[in-house]
């Protein structure tokens, strides 16, 4: 059996799955349509006939109210002279009554419809007695002014009297009364005021009451073609334009789809050739589908996995020797400034404990600061080492509020409070309060001023705080020796110190100004180092209360 090509394949299945299934919905779809439009025609004929037979009803009985108010009057008006002259300025003002006039009532015609000029008869007694009659004539061909409407448009209306004989036509030039009228005779099967054989063109029917009419309204061709054959013109030309369209676009989803698949035919060939060096290079448009992209990345990727798995190789031995390096200098950190503190924990103690020996009470309190000292200082290398993977995974958690600046560095000062060391510090009065977590915040300030402490070659740290232009900001300054360049660059990673592993005199682990800088960042506080003659830390907080 031959097999077929993509494009060919691709023809057969749009034959099967989109036309004769388009064609199938077309079908539905245009008999549902005209089934509801029908339906709608129908229900909206009803409507309009109900519509027109409740105006001219309302019109009629508002005209008959305002002729009985206009009898009850009569009377009132001493001579006939004055009695026309009423009924004409009633006629004038009103425009709703024509030939006011009063008769008897046997004169009160029986025929009150008037076909020449489309007028009715309404009458009013003036008297007990009924003798006497105030007649009226009102215009009742009002049927156009009842359908000036879009909506309403495009419809006959027809009224007949209780003998069928036409009385008013909205359109006298259709012709239709009689057909009309013997549709409705001839109509066995009426529901809800319908009749008719067609169903593209629906009649309804209402009754007055007064007078005794028959309001019939007929759907014309033109109203039918403007809706049943407009909506399925419609649907036709839609359903055409989206296979079109389809077809449009499947055609060119074949396209790309075809000349891809060659350029991975041609890479294949050549790699079966020897030709390793071989690239698919795709037309990569909107129909270029993702599983040809990723077969072309991964073919592109096998020819030089080779020289990429070297790469990667060596970026693992860089990043290991890296690690490797860390945890040495880890190692040695701790292992070296947890040994001192511990060694004086467990002497003092030791010293404490002794029985062969008596302690005075300064010995014994001398002993217990040194404890408290160490031990202070051990758990701040601990505290170190715990903040540290929560900074760099950012799961640091802060309780950020209104914090007094001067009040964090002078707890600060009493920790490290040291009768070796002189602090000099100049608080403005007016320091503003600053938006910071009060603990870290104190830990930044003990951290810089206990490095200070370090590599201090006077023993006197400087300690400013003031606004400068609105902005807190903290300096802390120390003299030291002059650190190398390459070394000042460093200041602020792990692990990193002033002094070498040679010519080291200070304890720590280095990791202090790391700390430091990370918390900065976390609390948006701009901190600046300045290490020429003096070694100078500035904290600039960006987030302080107006």
């Amino acid at each position: 059996m031959k097999r077929l090509k993509i494009v060919e394949q691709i023809i057969i299945v749009l034959i099967i799955a989109v036309l004769i299934p388009f064609i199938t919905i077309g079908i539905i779809i245009s008999n549902i349509s005209q089934q509801s439009v029908r339906n709608e025609l129908a229900n909206s004929t009803s409507l309009i006939a109900e519509f027109v037979g409740d105006e001219m009803q309302s019109y009629i009985k508002h005209s008959q109210e305002e002729l009985n108010k206009i009898a009850l009057g009569i009377n009132y008006i001493p001579d006939a002279i004055a009695k026309l002259q009423y009924f004409t300025d009633i006629e004038n003002r009103t425009k709703l009554f024509k030939n006011l006039d009063i008769i008897e009532s046997y004169q009160i015609p029986r025929e009150k419809y008037n076909s020449e000029n489309e007028t009715y008869t309404i009458s009013s007694p003036i008297d007990k007695d009924k003798k006497f009659y105030l007649t009226a004539k009102i215009n009742v061909n009002i049927i156009d002014e009842i359908l000036d409407n879009e909506t309403l448009k495009g419809r006959n209306v027809y009224i007949f009297d209780a003998e069928n004989k036409e009385l008013i036509a909205s359109n006298t030039t259709s012709g239709n009364a009689r057909e009309v009228m013997s549709d409705f005779a001839a109509s066995e099967n009426v529901k809800k005021g319908l009749f008719g054989t067609k169903k593209n063109t629906p009649k309804a029917f209402y009754k007055l009451k007064y007078p005794n009419w028959l309001i019939i309204v007929d759907t014309t061709k033109k109203v039918t073609a403007k809706t049943i054959t407009k909506a399925r013109i419609r649907i036709i030309i839609s359903l055409v334009a989206a296979a079109f369209f389809i077809f449009i676009l499947v055609g060119l989803y074949t396209y790309y789809l075809y000349i891809n698949i060659r350029q991975l035919f041609k890479g294949i060939t050549a790699i079966s050739k020897g030709n390793y060096d071989k690239k698919i290079h795709l037309i990569k448009r909107i129909f270029t589908p993702h599983e040809v992209v990723f077969l072309a990345k991964e073919f592109n990727y096998m020819t030089n996995k080779v020289n990429m798995s070297y790469k990667d190789l060596k970026k693992k031995n860089k990043e290991l020797k890296k690690l490797n390096e860390f945890r040495e200098n880890l190692v040695n950190a701790t292992s070296h400034e947890f040994r001192t503190p511990l060694t004086s924990i467990i002497g003092y103690t030791s010293r404490l404990l002794r029985q062969d020996i008596v302690l005075d009470e300064d010995t014994k309190t001398k002993s217990l600061k040194i404890i408290k000292q160490q031990a202070q200082r051990l758990s701040g290398m601990v505290e170190d080492l715990l903040v540290i993977p929560e900074l760099e995974s950012y799961s640091l958690k802060f309780n950020i509020q209104e914090v007094s600046l001067s009040d964090s560095i002078v707890n600060a000062i009493e920790y490290l409070q040291d009768e070796n060391y002189e602090f000099k510090t100049s608080i403005s009065d007016k320091l503003k309060y600053v938006w910071a977590d009060e603990y870290r915040l104190e830990q930044i300030l003990i951290n810089i001023i206990d490095n200070a402490k370090k590599y201090t070659t006077d023993n006197i740290i400087e300690i400013n705080a003031e606004n400068t232009g609105d902005c807190p900001v903290v300096k802390i300054k120390n003299k030291c020796e002059k650190i190398p360049d390459e070394i000042k660059e460093k200041l602020f990673e792990k692990f990193i110190r002033a002094d070498s592993n040679l010519t080291r005199t200070t304890r720590g682990t280095g990791l202090g100004l790391y700390i430091v800088k990370g918390l900065c960042e976390a609390m948006k506080i701009n901190i600046k180092l300045e290490c020429d003659e003096d070694f100078i830390i500035t904290l600039e907080f960006n987030d302080y209360v107006q």
